[in-house]
């Protein structure tokens, strides 16, 4: 009888056939993946794995507190660099609630900005507002240009008024409004690079405990939902 026809050799032959298989597709998806990524495409991986984020994960990670460099991670800022109360703000720009709250931040920062320092990072969650990518990433694509401050206004107050995926007349719109330059600002969308950005602001989110959107992090304290301006007096009036 040929070594072949024994029980043990079919069993190793299948075994072998079984890890080839797998080696194979491993091999596979790791280079679809890797091209993703190099081509800047993160945005679409993130979704692929934590599409449903919003929608399946509640409670918060258990996580040590994170500090007060690791939350703001060098991002856009306004109010005193060196205040002792430091804000940091997740937000979606297609989140009807992060959009009710942008007002009210401007008011406190407007009041209260020489005693706090408020950064804001990007948290789009697309499975529940479709678009919401797009929004983050147009957002740090004017702040290349040094107007995130307006850009963000701009995409709150007309949230509603844009088309999902920004259109040529929103860039248009949008560029009138926040001083921007038009061109520039589709070049840099559409070259994606910012989805950088965008993704590691989701990620540290993500690793935060940020279930939705706005959540604030007051010295790094945890504190989700709109937060009325009579609650960020109490606070900041001391």
């Amino acid at each position: 009888m040929r070594w072949y026809h024994h029980w043990w050799a079919i069993v190793i032959l299948g075994l072998g056939a079984l890890l080839a298989l797998f080696l194979a597709l491993f091999v596979f998806y790791t280079i679809g993946y890797w091209r993703q990524i190099k081509n800047g495409e993160g945005l679409k991986l993130r979704q692929t794995f934590y599409g449903n984020f919003d929608r399946s994960i509640k409670t918060p990670l258990a996580a040590a507190k994170p500090g007060r460099a690791e939350l703001e991670g060098g991002g856009l800022f306004l109010g005193n660099p060196n205040a002792k109360i430091s804000i940091v703000e997740f937000v979606d720009f297609k989140c009807p609630n992060s959009k009710m709250a942008a007002p009210i931040m401007r008011q406190m920062m407007a009041q209260y900005g020489y005693k706090v320092k408020l950064t804001v990072r990007l948290f789009p969650s697309e499975s529940i507002h479709p678009g919401a990518n797009k929004f983050a990433i147009v957002a740090a694509c004017a702040a290349e240009q040094g107007r995130f401050w307006e850009a963000h206004d701009a995409l709150f107050s007309n949230q509603d008024a844009f088309s999902k995926e920004l259109a040529g007349e929103d860039y248009k719109f949008l560029a009138d409004t926040a001083y921007l330059d038009a061109q520039k600002l589709k070049e840099c969308v559409d070259s994606g690079r910012t989805g950088v950005k965008v993704n590691r602001d989701y990620a540290d989110g993500f690793r935060f405990g940020v279930q939705g959107t706005p959540t604030f992090f007051i010295n790094s304290e945890k504190v989700e939902g709109v937060v009325p301006m009579s609650e960020w007096e109490k606070v900041l009036a001391k």
